[in-house]
Formats: C-alpha cells, structure tokens, sequence
C-alpha cells in the first residue's frame, strides 16, 4: 500500500466513523423529542380530561408532530397532520404579520391617525385631540371599551351555559356594515395608547385598513403574503366543499358549534392543519425575513407586544414571542424562541376554564426538556 493509499483509507475511515457519530446523535436528539411528546401528551390527558391533543415542534430546522388520543370519544379516530383545526385568536398573529408588511412596504406608518386609512371622517375616534394610531391597535389599546359586537344584550337576556350558542348566532348576523355603523357613533373611554381591551376590534379594524390600502381582500392578502410564502396549502378562513372541521367540545364532553362570522375574521376564524402550523413555526423562525423581524418588534417601548404577539423575556434574557387561541371547542398555544431555534404548538380539541392553563403547562416542561 502507497502512502497515499494508507492516508486516504484512513482519512474515509475517520470519515465514515464520523458521519456514523453524526448520524446516532441526531437519531438519539430525534428519540429524545419524541420521548418528551409522548410523556407531556399523556400527562396532559389524563389531567384534562380532553379526548385529544396534537403537537408540532420545530427544532434546528426539523419538524416533529404527533398526535394522541381520539378526536371523538369512543371512535378511535386519531387526528393526522391534515385534520382541520380551528385556531381562534392564533389567527390576529397573521394579521399583525400582513400589518408588519405594510410597515415596511411604506403604506402604513405605526404612528399614522387610523382615520387616515377609513374613507370617512369619524370624528369621535379620538379623545383630548389625541387620535387612536395604528400601534394603538396592535397592543389592544385603542381607548374602546366596548366589545365588537355588544354582547351585553345576551348576557342579560340568556344563562350563562348558553351564551356560546347565543354568541355564535350574534356573529353570524354582525356584518361589516353593522361593524362600521357602531364605529361611527362608539366612544373612546381612556386616551389611546392606553386602556387594554383585549377583543376582535382591534385585528378587524386593521383587516378594513389592509384592504382600503391595498384594493385586495383580506383572504387574499393572507394567502399571497403569508400562506403562498410558508408553503402553507390547507389554511383558510373558510371551508371548501367536502371538507369538515375536527369537533370540538367543554369540560362536559358536549359537541361545540364551529365559530361563525360575517366580519373579515381577522380576530379568531383562521382553520389550519398540524402540516401547516409545522410551516408556519418554520417562516416565524426565519431570521432572515424582515417582515417576520418586524412583527416581533415592540411597538411601544414599555409595552411587552409586538404586531399582536405577547413578547416574553426568560430567565437567560432571551426574547420568546406566544400567542394563545381558543375556539367554542378548541385550545392552543404557540411558542417561538428564536435564540434557540425552536417552536411549539399544542393544540387540543376542548376548551373550558381548565384547558389553556393545562396547555401552557404542558408547552413549559416540552420547552424545558427541548432546552
């Protein structure tokens, strides 16, 4: 054997030698992720008591998802990554995303007066002279205390078990005309900028604004500049022909109404798949897109939120950016952590007082044991 022949079969020995290493430590990470699913999901359903629980991760690029449970009690039907779920108010994080573009793209400014943006003069969208800006809206801080639509009237004509059916039916007759007419004559009860109320005004406001700029539909515009870009097939607001929901249900093990709605559904009507969620984690970790980079600034200095996401800052003063949502009959969370290069999102097929605590504790010990 020639001296070049020695080192060459060494040097593919501490090659092959190496890759084998390379190859068993991702094998073990792989076995350790799932090893960590399985233990939270089984933890988390029997301390629920829900039927079914899915969950993606993100890690370094990688995308993990499984599935528990049975999505119906008794039926053993396993949700998959192409089950339709309802997202709820995970959606308002895409809105702040199309309202990031607009930033950048110079069509908005976050300190803009919003009357600017709505053909008409509403003069009662202010206090003291001080005008609701579009930040105002992105950290539900408009000045409004009155929910869109006034659900008052249901409250006090119907118990408190039915105010979810009776809810749906109110959203379903709230058109957008109704939503503008109770945007001429609402009061702004503190100074803009101030006053949190958390609720749909504020993401289906900025949906009207979005398509008085730019002459497109809110479907549209999610679809060119979030769905096509994420490679994501299946997210829609609305269902096509042959295509059903995942149930969902209450601590009582009752079937939930599906949300309706006649507004933009900008607020809570996305519904999306594990396959999709699993994309959309990987477009909010990329670092190199500006938009995504915009969407988690801060819009106000002394104000932990960016474009609709609550920013989060840990123990290592690492910045983690989540967002909660939550059908008549579904609950998730989603979690980005950016410095570690890793997502979360659990989602699960009930909601009751319960479930949202029981899901953020299940997304803690996952992103402990990820860490």
């Amino acid at each position: 054997m020639t001296k070049f022949s020695f080192l060459f079969f060494v040097f593919l020995s501490v090659h092959s030698f190496g890759q084998k290493k390379s190859n068993s430590n991702k094998n073990n990470f792989d076995k350790s992720v799932y090893h960590s699913m399985d233990t939270v999901a089984d933890s988390f359903l029997k301390k629920s008591g829900a039927n079914s629980v899915s969950i993606a991760i993100v890690k370094n690029k990688k995308t993990y998802i499984k599935h528990y449970g049975e999505l119906d009690k008794g039926k053993g039907n396993k949700a998959t990554n192409q089950t339709l779920f309802e997202i709820g108010s995970t959606t308002k994080v895409f809105t702040g995303t199309l309202m990031a573009n607009a930033v950048l793209e110079n069509k908005i400014g976050l300190d803009d007066d919003i009357r600017k943006y709505l053909k008409e003069d509403f003069s009662n969208l202010a206090l003291q002279g001080k005008p609701i800006k579009i930040k105002d809206l992105l950290v539900h801080r408009s000045g409004i205390q009155t929910p869109f639509p006034v659900t008052q009237q249901i409250r006090d004509k119907y118990p408190a078990e039915r105010f979810l059916y009776y809810k749906n039916r109110l959203d379903k007759a709230y058109t957008k005309e109704l939503f503008l007419a109770d945007l001429r004559k609402v009061k702004v009860d503190s100074l803009p900028g101030t006053g949190y109320k958390y609720g749909a005004l504020a993401p289906e406001l900025c949906a009207y604004i979005l398509e008085n700029v730019y002459k497109k539909s809110y479907d549209d515009l999610l679809n060119e500049e979030i769905f096509k870009k994420a490679g994501m097939k299946s997210t829609k607001l609305n269902l096509g022909n042959n295509e059903t929901l995942a149930n969902g249900y209450n601590a009582k093990g009752d079937t939930m109404e599906p949300l309706t709605i006649s507004i933009w559904g900008a607020s809570k009507f996305l519904k999306s798949t594990m396959d999709d969620l699993g994309k959309y984690i990987k477009f909010e970790l990329n670092s190199n897109n500006k938009v995504v980079v915009e969407s988690h600034k801060k819009v106000y200095p002394n104000i932990d939120m960016g474009y609709f996401w609550d920013i989060l800052t840990d123990a290592k003063g690492q910045t983690n950016y989540i967002k909660d949502g939550g059908s008549n009959g579904t609950s998730n969370i989603l979690k980005i952590l950016p410095q570690q290069n890793l997502g979360i999102l659990i989602i699960a097929n009930q909601n009751d007082r319960n479930t949202g605590i029981n899901i953020e504790n299940a997304l803690n010990k996952l992103e402990t044991a990820l860490k």
